[in-house]
């Protein structure tokens, strides 16, 4: 269900970018639920934390296991789905009938 439909019907230009922003963010929720169970999803999370965004706040051990995980995470499908979702809202906004 995506929140840009081809007719945007009461939708001001300047709402746009605010619910492809929304419609993005749905996709990029959806795909984490998705691609990784619970425990993994914590556990990347905690590392993430852990490292405060520094890899080297990580042992060997951990970063590798952050390689893993985001590996699982299919990043290159998460684009795919962003890009998609990107170009429904584009295909949709300069078209009328």
């Amino acid at each position: 269900m995506a929140l840009i439909r081809r007719r945007t019907l009461g939708v001001g230009r300047r709402a746009l970018p605010l619910l492809l922003l929304a419609d993005l963010l749905r996709e990029s929720h959806a795909h984490w639920q998705e691609q990784l169970d619970p425990a993994d999803r914590a556990r990347l999370t905690a590392l993430l934390r852990l490292s405060r965004g520094r890899p080297a706040n990580l042992t060997a051990r951990q970063r590798a296991e952050v390689v893993e995980l985001t590996r699982r995470l299919d990043l290159p499908g998460l684009a795919r789905r962003g890009a998609w979702t990107a170009a429904g809202a584009r295909l949709g906004a300069g078209r009328r009938r």
